[in-house]
């Protein structure tokens, strides 16, 4: 009587730990099942396929209709009763058939022009997912895996869906959409490859907000480097400096002269690696 006692106040243990487990936690678990899983899902909810070569996944891009919208060229996909437009902003083959892509949707298309997101867009695109998804899928959210993001992620078998919605208005909706088995391992060669060119990964620049005004030396400095006008510059602005495994990310919006003389308000992402360096900047809508 006290064995079977003790037995199952260990598995009630066991039961209660596996329910405490954060999102986070959760995230992983379920992300590395699906690297050991068997490719069973080739369709994706966009309607590629993971085992289409380079040519029939640019024949598939010209159907979803490209068009101008300002001085930008955008894709657009229909989430429900509504369109939106959107850019492919990476894409990875693996021995010559797509393992991974990553959409950034930038506005819904109103009366033939990009209007901005609202809180019922990002909900629709939710729900559009959550009806694709909803058979033999695990499910998970959590604010905690992407910076700036609450990200929904589905999991069915080998395909994982990450649906990264913005916190911060200014930002694209990010659709992530991976064969994970294929594209654990293409992670796996890309961060050797990276850590073989950039082996520096212990930060040898400190990287850090000014507790006076928010702002990024290294990022200052470039942008008195490369700005058109470095005197027309003033700060609106700044994110918290992260730091990931790849560097550190920061978030600025500033106003400056343009080529025309016009004041202009960016909104950009920067990536500093380690040493402090600018790296990489993208823009953010």
């Amino acid at each position: 009587m006290e064995k079977n006692i003790r037995y199952i106040c260990l598995f009630l243990t066991i039961l209660l730990m596996s329910a405490c487990k954060s999102d986070f936690d959760k995230y992983w678990d379920i992300r590395s099942n699906a690297s050991n899983a068997t490719i069973t899902e080739l369709n994706t909810p966009e309607g590629f396929r993971f085992d289409m070569n380079k040519d029939e996944w640019n024949e598939a891009l010209n159907h979803l209709n490209p068009k101008e919208y300002g001085y930008e060229t955008y894709y657009e996909w229909k989430f429900g009763n509504n369109t939106y437009a959107g850019e492919i902003y990476k894409v990875r083959f693996n021995e010559g058939k797509l393992c991974y892509y990553e959409i950034w949707i930038k506005g819904k298309v109103y009366k033939s022009k990009l209007v901005k997101l609202t809180s019922n867009d990002i909900d629709n695109i939710r729900s559009y997912y959550k009806e694709k998804l909803k058979d033999k899928s695990d499910y998970v959210c959590s604010s905690e895996i992407h910076y700036s993001f609450n990200t929904h992620v589905w999991v069915k078998e080998n395909l994982i869906l990450e649906l990264l919605c913005p916190t911060e208005s200014s930002s694209p909706l990010m659709i992530q959409c991976m064969n994970q088995p294929v594209w654990a391992s293409v992670e796996d060669e890309e961060r050797e490859t990276s850590s073989y060119s950039s082996p520096t990964t212990i930060p040898t620049a400190e990287v850090k907000n000014n507790k006076w005004n928010g702002g990024v030396k290294q990022v200052e400095d470039y942008l008195e480097r490369t700005l058109r006008d470095p005197d027309s510059y003033e700060s609106i602005e700044w994110s918290e400096v992260k730091r990931k495994e790849d560097g550190f990310y920061v978030r600025h919006k500033y106003k400056a002269k343009n080529g025309f003389g016009g004041n202009v308000v960016t909104n950009q992402l920067f990536h500093l690696d380690f040493s402090g360096n600018v790296i990489d900047v993208k823009d953010l809508y």
